[in-house]
């Protein structure tokens, strides 16, 4: 575990795990994707239909969710469960972490769901914060869609994975991008609706997470050089990088049309996608 006392003073981790909890506890992340009862398997499958279907089409494909048979993989924040699942399916020895009791609940329950069903096998699903919990180690792979920027003290993250990497292990991460559509429109929306009455940063968290404008999350949204640079300096060199993330919602009329994970939305979400997507190995 990484010792975190010299590092207090520049980030409040314990608030930053407050505010996360405050909102994701209220409300699983993506659950207004599915109109079943939580905990369900229809529920399930009208997230993960609404994930790979329409919203984010390019994980499974970017992140090489096939090549994971046997691999040891470690996920951080898990959400409902819908990539534990794809991993599982194609044969992952998993294990994720998360400091929201209500995802490791739904993932726990998802995963019990299918265990019948997939090639892989579940190690751990654990509640608690990296830097302050025992994990294993020795990942192939520690994978992380959409919650880095969401940490406060998100350094002290990478340094920790960095420790529980196996020696030719990667760390796959997606994180928000500043140049995107979203982002201008979360702006567009500020400067026309909210006019200004709250921070940019809370408007943006209401907007994106649907936390409250009086209990934001921690949102950082950055350039890919910010987020570049922030990896450097914690000892990860990049070998793959795209910007993903632009869904037909995006045009009006004509962008239900087109294949949401096709050559059209793909182009667009190179230059305004919503993610900055990462495949990492320690240096």
């Amino acid at each position: 575990m990484v010792d975190i006392g010299k590092d207090r003073g520049m980030v409040d981790v314990t608030e930053s795990n407050k505010q996360a909890q405050s909102t994701w506890e209220r409300k699983a992340v993506g659950s207004q994707r599915a109109f079943a009862e939580a905990g369900s398997r229809a529920y399930f499958e009208q997230i993960r239909a609404y994930r790979y279907g329409y919203e984010t089409p390019f994980i499974p494909s970017f992140f090489g969710f096939e090549r994971l048979k046997g691999k040891r993989v470690l996920e951080i924040g898990v959400g409902n469960g819908i990539d534990a699942v794809e991993m599982l399916s194609n044969g992952a020895e998993y294990s994720g972490i998360d400091i929201t009791s209500n995802h490791l609940a739904l993932t726990k329950t998802y995963t019990d769901l299918v265990a019948s069903e997939v090639l892989g096998n579940v190690e751990a699903i654990i509640e608690g914060d990296l830097l302050e919990t025992k994990v294993a180690g020795n990942y192939d792979v520690v994978y992380s869609f959409g919650v880095l920027h969401h940490i406060a003290h998100e350094s002290l993250f990478l340094k920790r994975i960095s420790d529980l990497l196996s020696t030719q292990g990667e760390l796959r991460i997606a994180v928000y991008s500043k140049y995107s559509f979203f982002n201008t429109w979360m702006l567009f929306m500020w400067l026309v609706k909210n006019r200004l009455a709250n921070p940019l940063d809370d408007w943006r968290s209401h907007l994106a997470e649907g936390s409250n404008l009086t209990d934001p999350v921690v949102i950082k949204i950055r350039s890919k050089r910010a987020v570049l640079q922030l990896l450097n300096d914690n000892g990860y060199e990049v070998v793959r990088y795209e910007k993903k993330g632009f869904v037909q919602g995006y045009l009006p009329i004509i962008g239900r049309f087109l294949d949401p994970d096709g050559y059209v939305l793909n182009s667009l979400g190179h230059l305004l996608g919503w993610y900055h997507c990462f495949v990492c190995k320690k240096v």
